[in-house]
């Protein structure tokens, strides 16, 4: 891996710290020697006893935080390393002498279990990152936590060799990190093929943050956005080979553009079935679009999201009644109201999947306490299990006696009242519920119980301790941030037999009690342990007589197993036998019939022809008999038509010679005239011409001018 200039002279002196033959991953090499061995020797004390690719690592987060390499860093490093990893991180698979992998050399030897492994902000970027690629490859972690780091866009290529060079990587978590759409881009890309990915989470809810870091603090939001998050899931819609099912997007600056997006992905995916959008601005808008495609997830998280209740409470209680498959629910922080509160409650009675149910924050009052609490023990299928109802404004008595019947009538195994000013009173009607008189024979099946921050004095903490002490179920009590004093009776304390967690811590309390409350849940944790062995000695002799009967039989099944499997294989081959020569037949048998129905439909075609010709010979011959008897007819007329013009032809035979005798006569008579004429006109033209001679002799005798 190229760090630059700064970074490999860092990583050079770094790794100058690994004595001669030193392995670092799955590589082996021999370091010569250097002027800086005896300081890099201090290295090599501080990663000897772990992993020694961590070395390399930390070398890599030095070049990309660009502080100075030193032993108090290196050991600050391995210390959080540790602190996150309780079981010591296995190193790669080691190699033979001949270069070939142990596994060659001992077949026998199994491959060493790395479930997990965590590096939360340790500060990693881009060279860290291409270092995890390189020196981690072929490691067998299913779950790697990269959260709270400064992986920007310029790492994506190298997570993308993360997800790729572990083969057993199931989640992979991203959350506070500088990614954005480019990333997004590229880390796609990769999810397109890969098929082992279960879970991805680009962000973190607080609450989980807050619980992996000391002290807690909000992890920065990231920058993908819905079209970094339109990038993601049109990649995961061409993966339909893919196992990725969980994909947690809270606190990725989602706004309400993104509810479509995310809609349009749920309509036509079946393999999400865990999605997380908390602590994102998507507002009612947003939500309203997601929830309708949301029927056949899991678990939904949409706490946060600047919903409020009037307006997405139609498309919630659609979503609760109809949703067959959801079992983990979270609308916490978000104002919710009385009103949709109480037909939101009638959905979660009517839904007979949900065991988890988040509604922290939402702005319960007693009002909603009592409507919820009516529905869950109207319901037919008490499934719910577990119910948060921390930080609401339930501070009155009269909230916790429903919840009181809530927890007699209902399965209920858990229950936070956190941040909720219940008082002496709330909580003494809480231990009144728990009492195992009060719910025969060991007490409610209310397993956790956390009322931290509930302003509960001595008094009520000591009746509530007082209730629960042969109460056999509740095993967990938080009573953290309370106003608990010295004045406290740790007597009652001591007499709980069955509680194995009780949480005191942030009180006006000695450390002497808190130790004494300490002590106790490990004496009851200890009568535990201490009853289980002697029944289980008990059953290991009686197993020791079934475990030998059992070889005995397991003998016999193989025995019987290995006859099974040659008959097996016999039956097999005969079958398949039979099989080809049935294939044979039948496809013989469907060429004959094709052939068979080829000449068939030939024949029943010149059938056809030779009807179709019949009946046209038959039409033709009624045709020309018609014609000929038309023809006939027609002939009959024309042959009185020729007597007719050949009397008519006679007629005009004698009048043409009668016509050529008197033709030239009457031609010379014409003639005679037309010459008399010709002659007459020449006299009259004389005349004529006489008669202007004259006038004009006149006019000029004459004064008068004739002239118009």
């Amino acid at each position: 891996v190229h760090f630059g200039t700064g970074g490999c002279i860092q990583v050079m002196a770094i790794q100058q710290a690994l004595p001669n033959n030193g392995d670092v991953g799955t590589v082996t090499r021999t370091r010569p020697a250097h002027p800086y061995a005896d300081q890099a020797n201090a290295f090599s004390d501080v990663f000897n006893e772990g992993d020694p690719a961590l070395l390399d690592l930390y070398a890599a987060v030095c070049y990309d935080t660009g502080e100075q390499p030193s032993v108090p860093n290196a050991r600050q490093f391995r210390e959080a390393v540790r602190i996150q990893n309780p079981l010591p991180v296995a190193p790669a698979p080691p190699k033979a002498q001949d270069g070939r992998p142990a596994e060659a050399v001992e077949k026998k030897r199994k491959q060493p279990e790395e479930p997990s492994f965590s590096l939360r902000s340790l500060c990693l970027g881009t060279a860290s990152a291409s270092c995890l690629a390189l020196q981690f490859k072929g490691r067998h972690y299913t779950k790697l936590d990269l959260s709270d780091n400064q992986l920007s866009d310029m790492s994506a290529a190298a997570i993308c060799g993360i997800i790729h060079g572990l083969p057993k990587l199931k989640w992979l978590g991203l959350a506070g990190n500088l990614l954005g759409p480019i990333s997004m881009a590229e880390i796609g890309k990769e999810l397109e093929v890969d098929t082992k990915l279960e879970g991805l989470a680009l962000g973190e809810h607080p609450a989980a943050a807050a619980a992996s870091v000391h002290p807690p603090r909000m992890l920065r939001p990231s920058n993908v956005g819905a079209e970094g998050l339109r990038i993601l899931l049109k990649a995961l819609k061409k993966n339909t080979r893919r196992a990725l099912s969980t994909l947690i997007l809270s606190r990725i600056s989602l706004g309400a553009e993104a509810g479509p997006v995310l809609a349009d992905f749920m309509q036509e995916d079946e393999l999400l079935k865990h999605l997380d959008v908390s602590c994102n601005p998507l507002s009612s808008e947003g939500i309203c679009a997601l929830l309708p495609n949301c029927l056949r997830l899991e678990r939904l998280d949409i706490s946060d999201t600047g919903c409020r209740g009037e307006l997405v409470h139609t498309q919630l209680c659609t979503l609760i009644q109809n949703a067959d498959h959801l079992n983990h629910f979270s609308i916490a922080y978000n104002t919710l109201g009385t009103r949709p509160l109480r037909r939101f409650a009638k959905a979660v009675a009517i839904c007979k999947s949900l065991t988890y149910l988040n509604l922290a924050g939402t702005g319960m009052d007693t009002d909603g306490i009592t409507a919820l609490a009516d529905a869950l023990l109207s319901s037919e299928t008490h499934n719910l299990t577990e119910l948060d109802l921390s930080e609401n404004q339930f501070s009155e008595v009269e909230a916790m006696t429903p919840l009181a019947h809530t927890i007699h009538g209902t399965g209920l195994q858990i229950l936070r009242l956190n941040k909720n000013a219940l008082g002496d009173a709330g909580v003494s009607e809480l231990g009144d519920a728990l009492h195992p008189d009060n719910f025969p024979p060991h007490g409610p099946a209310l397993v956790t119980l956390e009322v931290a921050s509930c302003k509960i004095g001595c008094a009520g903490a000591e009746h509530l301790l007082g209730c629960i002490r042969l109460n056999r179920s509740l095993m967990s009590l938080k009573l953290t941030d309370n106003f608990l004093d010295d004045s406290l009776d740790v007597s009652l304390i001591e007499s709980l037999k069955y509680l194995q967690e009780l949480r005191l811590d942030r009180n006006r309390l000695p450390r002497k009690t808190i130790q004494r409350a300490a002590q106790a849940c490990i004496r009851n944790k200890q009568r535990v342990f201490d009853k289980e062995p002697r029944s289980l000695r008990k059953e290991v002799q009686r197993l020791k007589v079934q475990e030998i009967k059992l070889a005995q039989a397991k003998k016999n099944v193989a025995k019987d197993e290995a006859e099974i499997f040659v008959r097996k294989d016999s039956r097999d081959h005969y079958a398949e036998e039979l099989r080809q020569v049935r294939a044979t037949a039948a496809k013989a048998a469907r060429t004959s019939q094709v052939k068979i129905s080829s000449l068939e439909d030939a024949l029943n075609s010149r059938r056809t022809y030779l009807q179709q010709v019949k009946t046209a010979i038959m039409e033709t011959a009624r045709q020309n008999e018609s014609d000929i008897t038309q023809l006939q007819a027609e002939l009959t007329e024309r042959e009185a038509s020729l007597v007719k013009l050949t009397g008519q032809l006679g007629e005009v035979d004698w009048e043409l010679a009668r016509r050529r005798a008197e033709h030239p006569r009457e031609v010379a008579d014409i003639k005679a005239k037309i010459k008399a004429a010709l002659e007459g006109t020449e006299k009259l033209k004389a005349t004529a011409t006489d008669a202007r001679s004259q006038l004009k002799t006149i006019q000029d005798r004459s004064l008068i001018d004739f002239k118009p």
